[in-house]
């Protein structure tokens, strides 16, 4: 799963404007649309053409930016389409796309954009203020499958000014208000505005592109392929001219890692993320003759890095609708028996580390003071026992612990579901069910195809799940973590409900001065860590990336990018 929304996007430009609610006099901006010099600018000309092979671990959950809450098809999207403004990934400015400008009030409450006159849906109409205000429309239907989307546009509302000018107005403004509006992604309102039932309509596995791809053709379980529209109007923008420049990118669906490893190394598949096990075996061991540390040499080569982005965590989720995960002591007792250190020898061999924080363990979001001795959550087998005793668990004789649970006498049972695909989470399961086994705890492993796993989180039918978030740079705790995430499929699928965390995320949501949201998002943390809704296993630390040497970038991985970013590939050979 991903967190809500992760994409770096793009930019704008002009002035003095008029809305249907307000005038914005001169004297009353605030802030106008500066831009700044982007390592874009300086790119050189590069040849565009070619196809190149990429794989996707499943095939995407819908093509809908409105519905979408999976990795996969946060993954289509990025060729799909465009939002006001983007995030420069090396500096994290903004650039303009949908949007020339922006004008915010004085007060915060008025986010007025200009959109670029020339933008284009794929079939030439242009794109307007009404396929904004029709795609905010929906959004903010309860109907709509988008809760956790949603959560972020709650007391705002839209204005369609002209044809080419929206302002978003906001009763209370948010450190991260400006951030989500610019990257806002519109749907076409005319493939849209006649369905009956927007979730199962079939434009949301049909997309009407504004981006730099148009969807050609998809296979459901082989493919999605992507031709480039060679009449983007983007390409008229400096920092879009020399991207996105192969003309036909294939996502092959293979949901197994080391088929998709095997594929790479043959040259079926043209660039990959390794897995840490993929990794200690393959790239620097068995395989590792056939790998260059450059594009120079050898027809594929392996890149391993860090920078500033946030990283992806694995964890635990104990679903709080089940008596068996209601009670503090119990939850932390569970993290006491997850020997960490072997997981992250033996599963990730070394190359990520024990996680604190959903916001990522060493940024300014997150306490430091977690990872003291004192403090850390370790296997502690004697402390867990210790901990379940208090709590009323008992051995009776039989193998399994027992409790009276309102009323009834009650095993400790429970299933842990993960997905298919994912050796690594299997393997963890695996550690987790004998670990717990020893304490007198029956685990059942539940493995299931990536969609299925998805209806199961969304529907609220686990007990616990192993699964993972990817970072985000802006970390809002409000989709996760807040009581009222839960509705509607919200990404608070455990059913987290504290009170205390709801009055702290508003107080965070509404800080605009940094080290002060830090501070109170480093209690969000500590709160979190004591009462263990998540155990927090183990978050990325290294970038790990093959390339197939015919591809050419000016650049391979930007300050806060996660992955090699392919919009700047072109082909040398």
């Amino acid at each position: 799963m991903k967190i809500k929304k992760i994409f770096i996007h793009c930019l704008f430009t002009t002035l003095v404007f008029q809305t249907n609610s307000f005038a914005i006099q001169e004297k009353e901006q605030e802030t106008k649309y500066t831009r700044k010099p982007s390592f874009y600018d300086r790119m050189l000309e590069t040849k565009k053409g070619g196809v190149l092979h990429l794989p996707l671990s499943n095939d995407p959950k819908v093509m809908n930016p409105i519905l979408s809450t999976d990795a996969e098809s946060n993954a289509v999207e990025g060729y799909l389409w465009m939002s006001p403004f983007i995030l420069d990934p090396d500096t994290l400015d903004y650039l303009p796309a949908l949007a020339t400008n922006y004008l915010i009030s004085s007060d915060k409450k008025n986010y007025t954009f200009i959109l670029n006159e020339k933008a284009k849906w794929q079939d030439g109409s242009s794109v307007t203020a009404a396929d904004f205000k029709f795609t905010f429309d929906t959004l903010m239907n309860s109907k709509v499958h988008a809760a956790a989307l949603r959560s972020y546009y709650e007391g705002i509302s839209i204005i369609a000014d002209s044809k080419y000018q929206i302002t978003f107005i906001v009763n209370e403004p948010r450190f991260d208000t400006f951030d989500f509006l610019s990257r806002f992604v519109p749907i076409q309102k005319k493939q849209f505005e006649s369905s009956k039932d927007f979730n199962k309509d079939k434009g949301i596995m049909t997309p009407i592109s504004n981006g730099p791809y148009i969807m050609e053709k998809y296979k459901r379980g082989q493919n999605i392929v992507f031709k480039r529209n060679k009449d983007w109007w983007g390409y008229e923008l400096t920092q879009f001219k020399n991207r996105y420049n192969i003309d036909e990118i294939i996502l092959d669906i293979i949901p197994e890692p080391n088929l998709s490893y095997e594929k790479f190394v043959k040259g079926d598949v043209d660039q990959m993320s390794f897995t840490p096990e993929q990794w200690n075996s393959k790239v620097t061991g068995v395989d590792k003759d056939k790998y260059g540390s450059s594009p120079k040499g050898k027809s594929i080569w392996a890149l391993k890095t860090q920078n500033k982005s946030a990283k992806p965590y694995t964890f635990i989720g104990w679903n709080f609708k089940n008596p068996l995960f209601q009670d503090v002591k119990t939850r932390r007792a569970l993290s006491y028996l997850v020997d960490y250190k072997k997981i992250i020898e033996k599963v990730y061999f070394n190359l990520f580390t024990l996680c604190t924080s959903p916001f990522g363990s060493f940024t300014l979001n997150s306490a430091a003071d977690l990872r003291q001795k004192d403090k850390l959550i370790s296997y502690d087998r004697a402390k867990a026992l210790k901990l379940l005793k208090e709590v009323g668990w008992k051995n009776d004789g039989s193998q399994t612990l027992v409790k009276e649970i309102n009323g009834k006498k009650v095993p400790f049972e429970f299933t842990l579901d993960t997905n298919t695909g994912n050796p690594a989470r299997l393997k963890i399961a695996e550690i987790i069910k004998e670990d717990f086994k020893s304490a007198g705890i029956k685990v059942n492993i539940k493995m299931s195809e990536w969609n299925s796993f998805l209806d199961t989180i969304d529907n609220r039918r686990f007990d616990a799940v192993i699964l993972g978030w990817t970072g985000t740079i802006f970390p809002n705790p409000k989709q996760i973590w807040h009581s009222s995430s839960e509705k509607n499929q919200g990404s608070n699928f455990i059913s987290y409900n504290n009170s205390k965390i709801d009055d702290l995320i508003r107080r965070a949501n509404i800080e605009f001065d940094p080290k002060k949201r830090n501070s109170i998002m480093q209690e969000i943390n500590r709160i979190l860590y004591e009462d263990q809704p998540y155990t927090f296993i183990a978050e990325m630390s290294y970038i790990l990336q093959g390339l197939n040497s015919k591809i050419g970038s000016e650049r391979w991985v930007a300050n806060y990018e996660t992955a090699v970013a392919n919009d700047l590939f072109y082909l040398v050979k």
